[in-house]
C-alpha cells in the first residue's frame, strides 16, 4: 500500500493527465457535433424563411384569387443533389421560428437523386405522379396519380393517403405504418415512403 502511495505521489501528474485526455477528447467531439448541429438547424430555418418570402411576394404578384382560383405555384426543389441519393443522414432536430408560420421541410430520396423541397402545410402539399395536380410531381413507376397529401390542423401536420392502388408508409423509427385516408400526424424525423421514392421530414416551426 504505501508503494501504491509513493508511486501515486510521483506520478501523480501524468496519471491526472492520462486519466483527463479521454473526457477532453469526448468534450471537443460532443463540442463539435453541437456546433454542427446549430448551424445546420440556422440553414434550414433560412431556407424557411426565404421559402415564406418568395410565397408571400408570388401572392402579391398574383394578387390573391387570380383566375377564380386557377393560379397554381409551380413548387421547385431549393437544392438538388444527383448521383447522392444516400444524402446527409436526416436531421431530427427541431428549429424554432418566430412566427406563427408552419414549413415543413421534405429530403425526398431516390435512387437517382436527392432533393430537398421547403413548404407550406397548411396550403397542402399533394405528392403525386400527375403534373397538374400535384405541388411535388415524382415520376417514378408505381406512384399514383394522386398519391398522399400532407397538410396541417391549428400547429399540427398530418399526411394521409389519396390513392387506392398504391400505400404510402410512415415509419418512425423501427416502426411503421399504413397511412390511411383519415391521415397520421407527421414529426421531425419520419420518413414517408412511396415505392422507391422516400421523404424524410422535418417541421419547422
Amino acid at each position: 500500500m504505501t508503494e501504491f502511495m509513493d508511486f501515486f505521489k510521483n506520478y501523480r501528474v501524468y496519471l491526472l493527465v492520462l486519466l483527463g485526455l479521454p473526457a477532453l477528447t469526448a468534450g471537443i467531439i460532443c463540442l463539435k457535433r453541437m456546433i454542427c448541429q446549430r448551424q445546420k438547424r440556422k440553414e434550414i430555418s433560412r431556407a424557411a424563411e426565404d421559402k415564406l418570402r418568395d410565397e408571400n411576394l408570388n401572392h402579391v404578384i398574383l394578387n390573391g384569387d387570380v383566375g377564380n382560383g386557377q393560379a397554381k405555384e409551380v413548387y421547385k426543389p431549393y437544392d438538388v443533389d444527383y448521383g447522392n441519393a444516400g444524402g446527409d443522414k436526416k436531421n431530427s432536430g427541431r428549429s424554432v421560428r418566430q412566427d406563427d408560420h408552419i414549413m415543413v421541410q421534405l429530403i425526398e430520396k431516390t435512387e437517382l437523386s436527392t432533393r430537398k423541397f421547403m413548404m407550406n402545410p397548411v396550403k397542402k402539399i399533394r405528392i403525386g405522379s400527375d403534373l397538374q395536380e400535384n405541388d411535388i410531381v415524382v415520376l417514378a413507376e408505381n406512384i399514383s396519380p394522386r398519391q398522399c397529401e400532407i397538410f396541417a390542423v391549428r400547429d399540427k401536420v398530418f399526411i394521409k393517403n389519396l390513392s387506392s392502388e398504391s400505400r404510402t408508409i410512415l415509419r418512425r423509427k423501427k416502426e411503421q405504418a399504413i397511412v390511411d385516408e383519415k391521415g397520421i400526424r407527421l414529426l421531425s424525423g419520419d420518413t414517408v415512403m412511396l415505392n422507391g421514392v422516400s421523404y424524410d421530414i422535418m417541421i419547422i416551426n
